[in-house]
Parts: structure tokens; C-alpha cells; sequence
């Protein structure tokens, strides 16, 4: 099982035991050839049993017949010390291959327990997930009192990691109560809003809608249960606006043309906040706007860094009134020690113009500082367009 699923690699080790107990064989088999070898020519020619007499060459038949020359008794004596050693050397060997067998049985009995536990948590996740309900299935919820029906699908169009894709993802058995509906704890209150955003991910709210407290109570029950669209979404709407007021005049006898280029001004905030959108000069007549949020190089303001918002493009008539609001569709992420760039292309009708804006305002607890810029159509940090920002800490 270990070599099939590569968890386990051929033991090296008993490849080294296999290779010296061949080496012990070897050099055992070359000691006891050695003793041999150094035995008397009469011994190794003794008669055996059972064979016939090998004829005997008669003493006086030839008197050059030397003796054979006899065996040292030291040099046998040495022949047995390494008869003995070799027979040691493999006896360490097999003890060495006895030791590598254990170890692996070992190893193999601790991947048999481990491969059956793997198997039984498999049962157990495949048994619970047979259980699962089918998309088209109603549900019953019970959330803090308030009972709602829905259906799975409904509460698992949400991606991972929300609380009702782990839900109903068969790893978790439900409990219900008495009416057979799953209980949340959580306010009922808000959950109507909850459905319909998982049944169409939208959220419609009125976006000239004050009631902040409802949106922040809704943001904390999106964030339990893990839907980050709705926030999102929520974010989107002026709850904990602070608003930035730097023109200390709004000039409404004197216009601002707009004929040479964008009106811009760049800022900086001490705190970390979020920009949700700027304030306009009105016009008499009308005029179309395209706003673009930068990044800029602090030490060029006309180096750009990097794009945070989407141009956003709106119109606005004499209707709008005297002070414009211009929203950003989504909050943008202000950094102290970074620079920002507000850029305004605006056609149309003249508008009237801000004097006297102030270089440093303080809201909120953060100090926005506007820094001295020209910009092509003449807005700077002292006047121009941008009467006011819109913050939230």
C-alpha cells in the first residue's frame, strides 16, 4: 500500500544489508579456500570410504620422490583466525538484516492502522454526504423567532467560504427543532434582505435612503455569514459620512469656465479613512463631469501611480441645486503618507466657483491636507471646484 500511494520509498537500507551479507559470503568463501589450500597433499587425498585403493608407488621405486612438505602449524593457526572473523562478520550481517525486517513490519503495521482510520473517515464523510438534500428541496429556518422557507439552492448561491455553502455541504449534520426548522441565532429582522440578496445577489435600498442604523446592523449580519458581495454592496451607501467642508465661500455672482483642461487638487489624510465621493459647484444651466480618483508620485504630482476608482460619469442640471453631490460607486482606501489626485473633466455650462478654501481641515478626527497644485483649468488648493469630500473612518 505504502509504494502504491508514494508514501513510502524503497528501503535503502536493505539494499546496503543485501550487499554486505554478499560481501560476508564472498569473503567467508575465501577464507575457507584459503585454509584448504594450505593443507597437506596426503590430506586431501585420503582414502575415502566405499572407493578403491588408489595403487602405492613402492618407497624405493624412485629415490628423487621427495616428502610433501608439511603445514606450518602458524600458518593453520592464522587460516582459522580469519575462518573465525569471516564467520563473524555475517553473523553481524544477518543480525543487521534482522533489524532492518523488524523495522519495516513495523512501518508497515503503522501504514495499516493509518490507511484504515483514512478509510473509515472516508465512510463516514461519504455516509454524510448521501444525505444531502437536493437543490430543490425546501428548507425551513428558524432565525431568532422568525421562521422563513426557502430552498437549498437559494441558500447555497453563495460562494465559499459563506456559512450556508458549509451548511448544506453534507459535512455537518443539522439539527432541527420541533416544527423540523433549522435554528439560527441570529436577528430575523434583517434576514428577509439576506434572502434576497442570495436569490438574486442584489440589494435595493434607496440610495437617498438615512436610515445608517439598519445598514450597519445589515453589514454585520452579511459579514456573519460570510456573504463579502452584500457588504460590499453595502458599502456603497453614505453610512458614517463625514463631511470635509474646505470652501469657506461658495461664489454664486461670480462662473467657472471649462475650457482648458481638468480641474484637480491633490490631498492627503493622517489617518486611514475611506473616500465615498466629492462635492460640485452647482451651475445655472448644466454640464456632463467624468471623475477620476489617482494615486500620484509625491514628489511629482504629475506622475500618476495608480488608477483607485473607476471614472465615474454623471450630468447635472440647474435642478441639482447650488451644492452637487457626486457619490463614487464603491469606497476608496485612503493610506497616510500617500498623495491623491482628484481629476474632474467637466463640459458644458459655466458653474460657480469656490474662493477662500482652506489648506488643512480636520473631520472626523482625520486632518486632510490639500497641497499646493495648478491645475489645467485653474483649480488649486486655495479655489476651483471641490468644495467639499466625503469621508468615513
Amino acid at each position: 500500500r505504502g509504494f502504491l500511494s508514494g508514501r513510502h520509498k524503497p528501503r535503502e537500507a536493505w539494499y546496503s544489508c543485501y550487499l554486505q551479507l554478499a560481501a560476508g559470503y564472498v569473503h567467508l568463501l575465501a577464507v575457507t579456500l584459503s585454509c584448504f589450500s594450505m593443507l597437506p597433499c596426503h590430506f586431501l587425498s585420503t582414502q575415502q570410504p566405499g572407493l578403491p585403493e588408489r595403487p602405492r608407488i613402492p618407497e624405493q621405486a624412485s629415490e628423487t620422490t621427495q616428502q610433501a612438505p608439511s603445514v606450518p602449524r602458524g600458518a593453520m593457526q592464522d587460516a582459522l583466525e580469519k575462518f573465525k572473523t569471516g564467520a563473524n562478520t555475517m553473523g553481524s550481517l544477518l543480525q543487521d538484516v534482522y533489524a532492518a525486517v523488524e523495522k519495516e513490519k513495523e512501518e508497515l503495521r503503522q501504514a495499516r492502522e493509518q490507511l484504515e482510520l483514512e478509510r473509515r473517515a472516508f465512510q463516514d464523510e461519504s455516509s454524510r454526504v448521501q444525505h444531502v438534500l437536493n437543490d430543490s428541496d425546501q428548507v425551513l429556518l428558524n432565525v431568532g423567532g422568525a421562521r422563513f422557507t426557502t430552498t437549498v439552492s437559494t441558500l447555497s448561491n453563495s460562494p465559499s467560504p459563506s456559512l450556508f455553502s458549509a451548511m448544506f455541504s453534507g459535512r455537518y449534520k443539522q439539527k432541527l427543532d420541533e416544527q423540523g426548522c433549522i435554528f439560527l441565532d441570529r436577528d430575523g429582522r434583517h434576514f428577509h434582505d439576506i434572502l434576497n440578496f442570495l436569490r438574486d445577489n442584489s440589494f435595493n435600498y434607496p440610495a437617498d435612503g438615512t436610515d445608517f442604523k439598519y445598514l450597519l446592523e445589515l453589514r454585520a449580519e452579511a459579514e456573519y455569514y460570510g456573504l463579502m458581495g452584500l457588504v460590499a454592496l453595502i458599502d456603497r451607501h453614505p453610512y458614517g459620512l463625514i463631511r470635509v467642508g474646505r470652501a469657506a465661500l461658495l461664489n454664486t455672482e461670480d462662473t467657472w469656465m471649462y475650457e482648458d483642461g481638468q480641474d484637480e487638487v491633490v490631498f492627503s489624510v493622517d489617518q486611514p479613512c475611506q473616500l465615498l465621493g466629492v462635492g460640485l459647484c452647482g451651475t445655472e444651466g448644466s454640464f456632463n463631469i467624468e471623475l477620476d480618483v489617482h494615486e500620484v508620485e509625491p514628489e511629482d504630482f504629475n506622475t500618476e501611480m495608480s488608477v483607485l476608482h473607476p471614472t465615474v460619469i454623471q450630468s447635472f442640471t440647474k435642478a441639482d441645486g447650488q451644492l452637487l453631490k457626486l457619490m463614487l460607486r464603491q469606497p476608496v482606501t485612503l493610506i497616510p503618507s500617500k498623495f491623491y489626485m482628484l481629476s474632474a473633466m467637466i463640459k458644458g455650462a459655466e458653474s460657480f466657483c469656490c474662493d477662500d478654501c482652506l489648506s488643512t481641515v480636520v473631520a472626523g478626527g482625520v486632518k486632510i491636507t490639500f497641497h499646493p497644485w495648478e491645475s489645467p483649468n485653474g483649480t488649486n488648493e486655495l479655489r476651483g471646484q471641490f468644495p467639499e469630500l466625503y469621508i468615513r473612518i
